[in-house]
């Protein structure tokens, strides 16, 4: 194989490398905001006796972005909750075809999700959040986007050469 064959061969595994970086910065601004606002609600309610209205509102958004976008990740990884005790005894062709029918039952569940998503985000675009007067549609966005995103990084996972488990960490922390 030449050098030129390997290299567009990986571009799945780049790709998904990029978006999975973009997503972490993303992720940990995320978590950093929703740390120093929890850290204020405390302040604010125990020390100064006056609660805010909004940090629990802001919170409670920041972690749903979080988890979305956090399983995109995670794909990616092979981190999510996996129980292998009937798969781990199963020949190889039947393993390879159990986690085919696996990926393309979560690729069309995925789909479900996010068109569902979109439809109630954009069902609810009229309604505003209780503190902050948000747009709930930028809340109910995360339900569609994380999708996206998860289908995104399955798709770039599953046509990684020689990767017919993608639950097997690609970078080697197991």
């Amino acid at each position: 194989m030449t050098a030129q064959n390997e290299l567009s061969a990986d571009w799945p595994d780049k790709i998904s490398r990029w978006i999975g970086a973009l997503l972490n910065v993303l992720i940990g601004s995320m978590l950093f905001v929703m740390c120093a606002v929890i850290a204020w609600q405390v302040f604010a309610r125990y020390v100064l006796n006056n609660a805010s209205s909004w940090s629990e509102e802001v919170a409670r958004i920041m972690m749903t972005w979080i988890v979305m976008m956090g399983s995109a990740v995670v794909i990616r990884s092979g981190g999510h909750i996996t129980v292998t005790v009937v798969i781990d005894r199963m020949p190889p062709a039947m393993r390879r075809a159990v986690l085919w029918i696996r990926d393309i039952a979560m690729f069309l569940t995925l789909i479900v999700i996010a068109k569902s998503g979109f439809e109630f985000a954009q069902l609810n675009a009229v309604q505003l959040s209780a503190a902050m007067d948000l747009p709930m549609v930028y809340i109910y966005a995360a339900l569609w986007i994380g999708a996206g995103l998860m289908l995104l990084m399955l798709l770039l996972v599953r046509l990684r050469r020689d990767r017919a488990d993608w639950t097997a960490d690609p970078d080697g922390f197991e």
